[in-house]
């Protein structure tokens, strides 16, 4: 195991993702390096969700907790921990879909048909619509009250 990187050597880091010219290009290219199968539509929404508006809503959250340190009797805004909230639960979908690519998804779908021939029409209806909305990138996060 290595040992943990320091505060300055993660800002460091941070500073390198923030500075790339090409970071939304350098993303795809990274992740169809390591998912070659992946439809481009799902490859788009992952890199969406964590380089291209991902990274924003991380600053944003981060800028928001200093700004409390800085005025206590300012509240931390809820919207901007859920926006983060946001992407970060649909990169944890895609994170799940994205090794099994187009080929494990049709073998889901192939699935559900089977289920479909043995007439669980209203289940199988429900789980089309929940894969739609994963491969979509528009699922809400889940409700953490």
């Amino acid at each position: 195991m290595s040992e943990p990187l320091s505060r300055e050597q993660r800002w460091e880091i941070v500073k390198t993702l923030l500075q790339r010219d090409n970071l939304q290009d350098e993303a795809i290219q990274a992740f169809r390096q390591v998912y070659p199968n992946v439809p481009d539509e799902m490859l788009s929404t992952a890199v969406f969700h964590t380089y291209v508006d991902g990274i924003g809503a991380a600053i944003d959250w981060l800028v928001d907790l200093e700004r409390f340190l800085q005025a206590p009797n300012r509240k931390l805004n809820l919207g901007i921990t859920y926006h983060l909230l946001y992407h970060l639960y649909n990169w944890y979908q895609f994170s799940e879909l994205l090794p099994d690519g187009r080929t494990g998804m049709l073998e889901r779908l192939k699935e559900i048909k089977e289920l479909v021939a043995d007439g669980e029409l209203e289940s199988i209806l429900a789980t089309v619509e929940e894969i739609e909305s994963m491969l979509e990138g528009s699922r809400n996060y889940p409700n953490f009250r």
